[in-house]
């Protein structure tokens, strides 16, 4: 083995003795790239963020320059589509970003912000979704208060009323603990480990019955299925419910005296409202079963009795060519299911999907790479699906391609009607016809390069691959623009010079400057925030222990690639043997891999007789076999099973070339059975408060026990607390 230099490294706390100016740019990342001022003192700029947990891009902004400084914020002319929502009946687009909040209003052709932060966005963080309901009148949120958790609302699209449904809901930037009527008129929602019912309109009027005589039953949201306007379809423990929407206030009134309802059938198997998830059809005759993320099931009911859901299909995930992210499952028109399943596979990062038509047995209809997450039309006859820089529209009866638009890579889609829907993608926000197959531009999403173009001053932007847009100043949207002629930014006109400079600031890479000319020469940052000096972020790495289980594998490998984060795994030997596929995915993902011995066994136990060659070897062997799987080598970090350890375990490692990783924390996600996630990551956060650095470990997997609810599950929470509390999340080596 290699010989390397020993430390040693303390997860959970490590002090620092004494501060260190970073060196400038090291932490930075935003940047200040283009600008153009012309001869009125306006001026246009352009600044890019690279951020964690969010799309990287750049933003266009507009100035007018008075006595030599911006005295008003400057406006964001471009909108980047993070997060979408439909309103109002389809007349209004919602658009979110890390900046705020922008509306399309469809009738008038308007375009304009209605919330929007103060300045730069220092840290950012990843935009949180909203549920909006199919009519568009309302829609769902969680308001942060604290780290972990946040208060669920119902907001009024058209005056903003908000009704407060559920206090200390966990945080989530996948999905909220809600689910529509297709009709909009009643919202299900989780609380304290129950289901209940409202009606929004009736709670704003303060005519809605008291909240004790809505409750469904016990369960969480993956308890209920909507099956159409009609029917309401609810599963506890053992027995599925079909309930109607027209009985749902007599149900709850008497639900203390009655139950949940009638039950009309009977799962095989119990239902884990935690880990399982099931969809009905629309009249709650047939559902399909997801347990524990890998057993799928299609069941039909026999008659409106207790008896046994007939088993049409049941089966447990087997592909051994990728391991399975996220499933969706659909309904065709004669109420069959089908089956989209989201994959990682092992040999490679880019994540595919593959579409099943389930019946006795399952049908192979559809493989597209690189997919997103699939978004059904309104009706439910078509299903959007993009890859790479194209979006794919496909028939759910027939899954044929009906339509194609390419151009840029998407980031989030929202159907108009059945033969429209806005495309929000990296360069542009496209309203695209399926029937004319016309995808008309609203607005530039981000913008290459930025120009005052005629004698009139217009607005004229780039994007990648050298298209041109001009900007509609009265309606805030965007059109494309024929490439103009002699074109060019210019930096002075005479009275001022504006030009990016340097700065203390290590959030920032650089500054933007306006330089005064005339009169008294004087020189002002456009953005005072931008050249104040701060305190370099702290810094933290993610480990994961990979022991001898790899359920938390997947979720995690996403959760690092969705915020681009590297993490470093820690591999045990009993892991690289019985999970080859999975040690090598880990490899493929870009991730970095350090030993956690060759065995799980705890080193300190008694009847162990630890010795320098001991170790040596189970180092040494747990290298071999993972280059056996791999073809690549560890790094020289280490430590042992559960962190169980002596001073002599340490030093014989030391010996052998290898640092030690400690883990000083109270508690671990080990200790899942009596710590839930959200103390973790409190728990985790209160004492890096008081750290320059710090380490935090999780594991991917748990072969004993009970671990309903574990942290790798929760892998968007902790990244976001970290990034919320100003922390950068490094590689471990470079702490």
């Amino acid at each position: 083995m290699m010989n390397k230099k020993s430390t040693s490294v303390f997860a959970g706390i490590l002090l620092s003795a004494f501060s260190v100016l970073p060196l400038q740019g090291l932490f930075a990342n935003i940047s200040f790239e283009k600008s153009d001022i012309n001869q009125n003192d306006e001026l246009l700029f352009t600044v890019s963020q690279n951020a964690l947990g969010s799309a990287n891009y750049t933003s266009l902004f507009y100035s007018k320059i008075k006595n030599g400084e911006v005295p008003v914020q400057p406006e964001l002319i471009t909108y980047y589509p993070e997060q979408m929502e439909l309103l109002d009946g389809g007349n209004i687009l919602q658009i979110r970003n890390r900046f705020g909040t922008a509306r399309y209003d469809r009738k008038n052709d308007r375009l304009k912000w209605v919330k929007k932060i103060a300045g730069l966005p220092e840290n950012v963080m990843p935009t949180a979704p909203y549920q909006a309901s199919p009519d568009g009148k309302w829609f769902c949120k969680i308001e942060k208060t604290e780290i972990c958790s946040g208060r669920l609302v119902v907001e009024r699209t058209s005056d903003g009323q908000r009704i407060l449904l559920a206090d200390k809901v966990l945080n989530s930037y996948e999905s909220l603990p809600v689910k529509w009527s297709p009709d909009s008129s009643l919202l299900v929602y989780e609380k304290n480990g129950a289901v209940y019912f409202c009606n929004p309109e009736a709670l704003s009027r303060g005519v809605e019955i008291e909240e004790r005589f809505r409750k469904i039953g016990r369960g969480t949201i993956n308890s209920v299925s909507w099956g159409s306007e009609k029917f309401l379809a609810y599963i506890d423990d053992y027995l599925l419910y079909r309930i109607s929407t027209k009985e749902m206030y007599t149900v709850g009134l008497y639900a203390g005296i009655i139950g949940q309802g009638k039950a009309i059938g009977r799962l095989p198997s119990r239902f884990n409202p935690l880990s399982d998830k099931f969809y009905a059809n629309r009249d709650v005759t047939s559902i399909v079963t997801v347990q524990n993320k890998k057993i799928f099931s299609y069941l039909t009911i026999q008659s409106l009795s207790c008896d046994y859901l007939d088993v049409i299909f049941s089966r447990p995930y087997t592909d051994s060519s990728a391991s399975l992210k996220e499933t969706y499952v659909f309904w065709d028109k004669n109420q069959n299911p089908v089956l989209w399943q989201e994959k990682l596979p092992y040999a490679g990062s880019v994540e595919k999907g593959a579409v099943y038509r389930l019946g006795a047995q399952p049908k192979l209809v559809l493989e597209i790479s690189d997919s997103g997450r699939p978004c059904l039309s309104p009706d439910g006859s078509r299903v959007a699906v993009f890859s790479e820089n194209d979006i794919y529209i496909y028939d759910v009866n027939s899954w044929q391609c009906i339509a194609e638009l390419d151009g840029e890579k998407v980031t989030s889609l929202v159907w108009l009607d059945r033969n429209q829907l806005y495309a929000g993608g990296t360069q542009r926000l496209r309203l695209w016809n399926l029937l004319s197959n016309n995808a008309e531009t609203i607005s530039l999403s981000s913008a290459k390069d930025c120009y005052w173009y005629g004698d009139d001053n217009q607005i004229y932007a780039s994007v990648s691959g050298g298209s041109y847009y001009r900007f509609n100043v009265a309606n805030g949207t965007w059109s494309p623009a024929a490439t103009p002629a002699r074109i060019n930014a210019v930096a002075q006109n005479g009275r001022y010079r504006v030009f990016a400079g340097s700065t203390q600031n290590p959030r920032y890479e650089n500054a933007l400057y306006i330089r005064t000319l005339s009169a008294s020469a004087v020189t002002k940052p456009v953005y005072p925030m931008s050249v104040e000096k701060q305190p370099a972020k702290k810094k933290v790495a993610l480990i994961f222990d990979a022991y001898d289980n790899s359920d938390g594998l997947t979720p995690v490998l996403s959760a690092l690639k969705k915020y681009n984060v590297k993490g470093t795994f820690f591999i045990n030997g009993e892991f690289i043997r019985r999970y080859p596929l999975e040690t090598k995915q880990i490899v493929q993902n870009g991730q970095k891999c350090a030993s956690m011995f060759f065995t799980t066994s705890d080193l300190t136990a008694p009847g162990f007789a630890m010795t320098e060659d001991f170790i040596r070897r189970g180092l040494a062997r747990n290298e071999d076999e993972f280059y056996y799987v791999t073809g690549t080598e560890l790094n020289l970090y280490w430590h042992a099973p559960d962190y169980k350890v002596t001073d002599a375990i340490k030093e014989y490692g030391k010996l052998a070339g290898y640092s030690y990783v400690n883990n000083n924390f109270k508690y671990s996600d080990t200790d899942i059975q009596t710590i839930n996630p959200e103390m973790l990551i409190n728990e985790y956060n209160s004492i890096l408060k008081f750290a320059n650095y710090g380490i935090i470990p999780v594991s991917i997997g748990y072969s004993t026990g009970i671990h309903e609810d574990p942290l790798y599950a929760h892998m968007d929470l902790l990244i976001s607390s970290l990034l919320d509390a100003g922390y950068e999340i490094v590689e471990l080596e470079k702490l």
